[in-house]
C-alpha cells in the first residue's frame, strides 16, 4: 500500500487528548491539509473540534477490547492506523489490534505483540539492555509463586534472595515485572526492610534491583525500519529513596552540554536496540543519570506522559512522525539526538481557575495546562507545561512570579526551584 492509497487514517488514544498539548490538534490539521480524512478513536476524556480540528472522533468504552476497536476502525473504513495510547496495558492492547487489522490488510503504526511483550516485561528488558551494552542497575528476578510456595516447596528460595540482595547492595527497589507508571514499587532501605518484604511479598513476579542515587530522566525514540530519531533528554527529579509521584516534580528539558555529550553514545546504542527488537513507532525510556553514567531502568513500548515535554523542546512532533511512518514518508534526522530549540518546563500548579488559564496563556508560551490530573482514578493537582526561548529566562521568571502573586498556584519551593534552574549554569550556557 502506497501513501496515495491511504485516504482515511484512524488514531487510537487511551488517555485524554488534551494531555498531548497542541500536538494532536497540529497533527489533525496536518492530515486535513493533505486532503485525507482522520478520525480519533478514544477511550478517556472528551473530544471536540478544538481537540481534533478538521477530523472526526468516536468515543469507545474504557474497557474496549482489541476486537471491538478493530471492528470499529474497520467499520469506519480506515486505510491505515496509528496508536497514540499509553500506559503499557493500552500499548499491549493496541499491539493486538495491530495483529487483528493485519489480517485485513490494514497497516498500523504501533509496536507489534513481540516487541511490546518483551519491553513491557522489566526482566526481559534488563537482558536486552545488557545484550546491547547499555548500563542497567544490577538486580534479580523474583518468582512470586515460588516465594509463596505456590508451585513447589523450596524453603531455600528466600535465602537465595537474601544472598543476592547482599551482593547487589542496599537500598533496593521492588518492582512488578509487568507494572506500569510506578505502580507497586517498594523501597527497601536495609536488611530489615527486606525481611518485612519477604514476610509479606508482593503478588506476582518482581524485579529486585539496586536503587541508584542520581537524577531521573526520560527520553523518547520514534522511527521504524532501523531509522530512529531521539528526542532531547528530559530531567524529571532525583532518585535514591522512596518513589514519588512523577508529576509533583519540576521536570525540564534544559541545555546541559556535558551531560548531553555523555548521552550521545547511549542514544546510538538505543537506536541499534530499536532496530534489533523491531520497533515501529515509539518507545519511552526511564533512565537514571549518576556520576556520569546513564542507567536504563525500563523501556515502555508506547508514547508517554513526557511526550509533550520532549516535543516542546525539540519542535519535532512525535505524532506527525508516526503518521509519516504510516505513509512511507519517514526520514530520520542525521543528529544522534534532536537538538533542543528552547527550554521546556513542566511543573505542578494548584487551584487552577479559568482566569488563571486565560492570563497564563497571555503571559507565557503555554504548551498545556491541565487543571486536575487524574491517574488511575485518583485526582491530583494541576499541571502546566510551558516553553521559554533562550535568553528570555529573566522575563519568564518575572511573568510566572507575577502570575503566582495574583493566583497563588505555585508552592514556594517550586517557585524557588524554577528560579534556580533558569538562573543557574544551564541558563548561563544559553547566553
Amino acid at each position: 500500500m502506497t501513501a496515495a492509497d491511504i485516504k482515511r487514517i484512524a488514531y487510537i488514544r487511551s488517555i485524554p487528548i488534551s494531555r498531548a498539548g497542541p500536538y494532536i490538534p497540529d497533527l489533525a490539521r496536518a492530515v486535513a491539509a493533505t486532503g485525507r480524512e482522520a478520525r480519533i478513536f478514544y477511550t478517556d476524556g472528551d473530544c471536540d473540534a478544538a481537540d481534533f480540528p478538521g477530523g472526526t472522533w468516536e468515543k469507545l468504552p474504557e474497557d474496549a477490547t482489541p476486537d471491538l476497536i478493530a471492528d470499529r476502525i474497520r467499520a469506519w473504513g480506515a486505510d491505515g492506523v496509528v496508536s497514540l495510547s499509553f500506559p503499557d496495558e493500552a500499548g499491549l492492547r493496541d499491539a493486538v489490534v495491530k495483529e487483528r487489522l493485519a489480517r485485513h490488510g490494514i497497516p498500523m503504526v504501533s509496536n507489534g505483540i513481540e516487541p511490546s511483550r518483551l519491553l513491557a516485561d522489566k526482566w526481559e528488558t534488563k537482558k536486552i539492555l545488557t545484550d546491547h551494552g547499555l548500563e542497567t542497575p544490577p538486580g534479580i528476578f523474583v518468582d512470586g509463586t515460588l516465594l509463596k510456595h505456590g508451585a513447589a516447596a523450596v524453603p531455600a528460595y528466600a535465602d537465595i534472595i537474601r544472598v543476592k540482595a547482599e551482593e547487589i547492595g542496599y537500598p533496593l527497589l521492588s518492582k512488578a515485572v509487568w507494572g506500569s507508571s510506578g505502580n507497586g514499587m517498594r523501597f527497601l532501605r536495609d536488611r530489615a526492610d527486606l525481611e518485612s518484604w519477604l514476610a509479606a511479598p508482593d503478588e506476582g513476579n518482581v524485579v529486585l534491583e539496586k536503587c541508584v542515587t542520581g537524577e531521573l530522566c526520560t527520553v523518547e525514540l520514534v522511527g521504524a525500519d532501523g531509522r530512529f530519531a531521539v528526542q532531547p533528554l528530559c530531567f524529571t527529579g532525583s532518585t535514591g529513596g522512596e518513589p514519588t509521584f512523577a508529576f509533583w516534580e519540576l521536570r525540564s528539558s534544559a541545555p546541559r552540554a556535558r551531560d548531553d555529550a555523555a548521552f550521545a553514545p547511549v542514544a546510538e546504542k538505543l537506536k541499534k536496540l530499536c532496530a534489533t527488537v523491531g520497533i515501529t513507532g515509539v518507545i519511552n525510556l526511564d533512565i537514571i543519570y549518576s556520576h556520569g553514567t546513564y542507567y536504563v531502568l525500563e523501556i515502555n513500548p508506547r508514547v508517554s506522559g513526557a511526550t509533550a515535554l520532549g516535543v516542546a523542546a525539540s519542535g519535532h512532533n512525535t505524532y506527525l512522525s508516526m503518521t509519516d511512518i504510516l505513509l512511507g514518508q519517514w526520514r530520520a534526522p542525521a543528529e544522534p539526538v534532536l537538538p533542543r530549540q528552547r527550554w521546556s518546563l513542566e511543573f505542578p500548579v494548584n487551584g487552577v481557575t479559568d482566569t488563571f488559564v486565560e492570563e497564563a496563556e497571555q503571559a507565557l508560551d503555554i504548551v498545556q495546562i491541565t487543571p486536575a490530573l487524574v491517574v488511575d482514578g485518583r485526582e491530583y493537582g494541576g499541571l502546566l507545561i510551558a516553553t521559554c526561548e533562550y535568553g528570555a529566562e529573566t522575563d519568564f521568571l518575572d511573568r510566572i512570579t507575577a502570575l503566582d502573586a495574583t493566583h497563588r498556584v505555585l508552592s514556594p519551593d517550586m517557585l524557588t526551584r524554577l528560579k534556580e534552574l533558569l538562573t543557574g549554569p544551564a541558563a548561563q550556557s544559553t547566553r
